[in-house]
């Protein structure tokens, strides 16, 4: 009991705006409830912030067509004591939720209508692969495909709807293609620095650039693979990536996309969103100032999120 008032005191002194977790989905396939189930993101641990805004991503391997993500969005929406969904950041509660899309184009009945379908439910950031290829872009896996006709067209109507594109997961194809053909605001909500760890999920320099010039923002990813390319990582490793991206100018698009329940393994010392204070308080320790730590921890998705 002592030990939860202290996550709990803790995290108080923290605003978090996460840009990715796949928490719905195991929601959706263990039959649980949001607010107190056993996974790595629930509601009370959210309540545990100053202000918590949490972005769910309903992921799509291929198993889903277009209605059963209508059906999770109406599960997540159902679930929402204490918590309020939200589609922009302009009015915030203590405890938000944002919706996501990961892998839309897995979605084998899948048109630009339901891509409308989708925003009106509230969905307002959308990536088009998971690691595969599929019917509108290549996935990371095969670097070499890049956007199709269909995700040509899938783009023009996230663009009509000012839908947030998120580049996680795409090939680096792809990923120059959408900047080519995609002219609304781009987020890579969970990807880390491939300089720093040089793995195929991480952003070259060029693609932070890229994105940095967009205006958008990169959530950093807690999955001990894409942070030093290991099963183990800690706090200071994190890090390594947040002030590589600094030194890149990017204080205004660095933000958290810690893909709990969604990874194999985690972090030893942030294992679930009840410890991210051990993050902003180790920054605090580096003498990382108010401003640049409010910045990351949830200001800079919030400034994106504003006009969506």
């Amino acid at each position: 009991m002592h030990l939860t008032i202290h996550f709990r005191r803790i995290n108080m002194e923290y605003s978090l705006f996460d840009a990715h977790c796949d928490t719905i989905l195991k929601v959706y396939t263990e039959n649980e409830n949001l607010y107190d189930c056993p996974f790595d993101i629930n509601i009370k641990k959210l309540l545990e912030f100053k202000k918590a805004s949490q972005v769910f991503a309903i992921f799509n391997e291929g198993n889903l067509l277009s209605n059963d993500i209508i059906n999770i969005i109406h599960l997540l929406k159902s679930n929402m004591k204490d918590c309020k969904v939200k589609t922009n950041t302009k009015s915030l509660e203590k405890t938000n939720a944002f919706i996501s899309i990961e892998g839309v184009g897995n979605t084998k009945d899948l048109s630009a209508i339901d891509i409308e379908r989708f925003y009106n439910e509230g969905v307002r950031i959308i990536s088009l692969t998971w690691n595969q290829n599929n019917r509108l872009c290549g996935g990371i896996l095969n670097n070499n495909e890049g956007l199709t006709l269909q995700g040509k067209k899938i783009l023009k109507k996230m663009s009509e709807l000012n839908i947030i594109l998120d580049v996680s997961h795409i090939s680096d194809e792809g990923f120059y293609d959408c900047f080519e053909n995609f002219d609304g605001k781009i987020v890579a909500t969970h990807s880390n620095s491939r300089t720093i760890c040089p793995h195929m999920r991480n952003l070259t320099d060029d693609q932070f650039m890229c994105i940095k010039k967009r205006g958008g923002v990169v959530g950093m990813n807690l999955y001990p693979l894409f942070i030093n390319n290991s099963d183990t990582a800690y706090t200071k490793d994190i890090i390594k990536h947040i002030e590589y991206f600094l030194s890149l100018g990017g204080e205004n698009n660095i933000g958290i996309g810690a893909d709990f329940d969604g990874i194999e393994y985690k972090m030893k010392d942030i294992s679930d969103v009840s410890k991210m204070y051990i993050l902003f308080d180790e920054m605090k320790k580096l003498n990382y100032s108010d401003e640049i730590i409010d910045k990351i921890s949830h200001k800079n998705f919030e400034n994106l999120l504003k006009n969506v």
